[in-house]
């Protein structure tokens, strides 16, 4: 098989894994390129390609249903996708891209007649062609019917964002860092920036020093906007990959790492050991941990559907299957009390979720305190920070889409701030 047809089988393979089996990009990814012989020039444009196919299949949906007269299955729409990102939105080389896919349909079985003629169609008729036209029949009902209880959220502008791609953000240990950091960046805090350069993050300077990490802003901002928890004794309860434990770190705190994930503990000990910190992880449920001991802040980053991360793990909307958003809220409930549990009198306790969500995020806090009357509501202080006011929203909740800050991409996020005051 030509390297080029089977390089696009692969690509077709793993859009299908994902839709189908509804599998994450990185583990599809990882199962079919491990074992073939590809060197790593082509390992990327497979990355690419996938993860831009699957960024603006909402755009190019629109697209099909223009150029596709009949009902045609969702396999040959899945090896169109990715033939029309290629030709209208990477821009590769027409002739190319159609020969191989027809290749590829032929070895598939999937009609490679009708998928020849369609995309020099699409070729032909390129010039014309709205390559960000939105139709709100084509977004997943599920996203849709949930957004309406956010009704000041704009859906078309959450659609246009994700399409672009995410942003590289380092955080430091501490301000000296960042001042002797002499790559191409612009500073976000005194002890973060937006890297602007184009190099793989092992590339970059001081990675192998451990002066850094990468971490959105958004996510950065719950910890760098409690400067209270300063060597404060803190319970990172799902700590895995590690952003905000190390921002706790490098406060001074006596953190106590746990994660229940043994795969994702893995990545964090990793980073640990990189960003010289010698602290031990745990792999507890997070409900079972003991209440015996307490602390002074417990940080809770909790499981969630992940849409604010829908830049970076754009197959949330792309999957036959929605985020199982009953068990997840579930989850948050049973963290969120045992957080509580753990805390001393006057114990500061943050939650947060990668999610703009209502179910994960200002209902959460609702039910919190309305169960909880011992507890009250901090909210997060932004004097002499007023550049990022407008993330903090009437509550005093840091809350955000998926969005451009500064000319920069960050994600969607939100955190609440509690204190516990007997």
């Amino acid at each position: 098989m030509k390297k080029s047809v089977k390089i696009r089988k692969i690509i077709f393979e793993i859009l299908n894994d994902i839709y189908q089996k509804n599998k994450n990009f990185d583990e599809s990814f990882v199962t079919y390129t491990k074992k073939t012989l590809i060197n790593d020039q082509e390992k990327s444009m497979i990355y690419n390609v996938v993860l831009n196919s699957i960024r603006n299949n909402i755009f190019i949906k629109d697209i099909l249903d223009n150029f596709l007269k009949k009902r045609t299955s969702i396999k040959i729409r899945i090896l169109l996708l990715s033939a029309i990102t290629q030709i209208l939105y990477l821009n590769f080389k027409d002739y190319a891209v159609t020969n191989d896919t027809v290749e590829v349909a032929k070895i598939k079985k999937l009609n490679p007649g009708l998928i020849n003629s369609l995309l020099k169609n699409v070729i032909n008729s390129s010039n014309k062609i709205n390559k960000k036209k939105l139709s709100l029949s084509n977004i997943p009902a599920w996203f849709v019917n949930t957004l309406k209880k956010n009704i000041k959220i704009d859906i078309s502008k959450i659609i246009e964002n994700i399409s672009y791609e995410p942003s590289l953000h380092l955080v430091f240990k501490n301000k000296e860092y960042l001042n002797k950091f002499n790559e191409k960046h612009v500073n976000s805090s005194p002890t973060s920036a937006f890297f602007t350069d184009d190099k793989k993050v092992t590339e970059i300077q001081n990675y192998e020093k451990g002066h850094w990490w990468v971490q959105d802003f958004l996510s950065m901002l719950p910890i760098y906007l409690s400067p209270e928890i300063e060597s404060k004794r803190i319970l990172d309860m799902c700590s895995a990959p590690g952003g905000k434990a190390f921002q706790s770190l490098s406060l001074n705190g006596d953190v106590t790492l746990n994660d229940i994930s043994v795969k994702r503990s893995a990545i964090l000990k990793k980073n640990l050991i990189r960003l010289n910190f010698n602290n031990k992880v745990n792999n507890q449920n997070a409900l079972k941990i003991s209440e015996k001991q307490c602390f002074d802040v417990v940080i809770l980053d909790s499981p969630c559907s992940g849409v604010g991360t829908l830049r970076r793990n754009p197959e949330i909307l792309f999957k036959k299957q929605p985020p199982n958003l009953e068990f997840l809220i579930k989850t948050q409930e049973s963290l969120i009390n045992k957080a509580a549990k753990l805390l001393n009198s006057q114990g500061i306790l943050i939650y947060m979720v990668c999610s703009f969500l209502f179910e994960e995020t200002k209902a959460i806090k609702n039910k919190f305190l309305d169960q909880h009357q011992n507890f009250s509501q901090l909210k997060f202080n932004f004097s002499n920070k007023n550049d990022i006011t407008k993330f903090i929203d009437k509550d005093g909740d840091i809350f955000s889409i998926p969005e451009k800050y500064k000319s920069y991409m960050v994600d969607g996020f939100y955190a609440v701030k509690f204190i516990k005051n007997d």
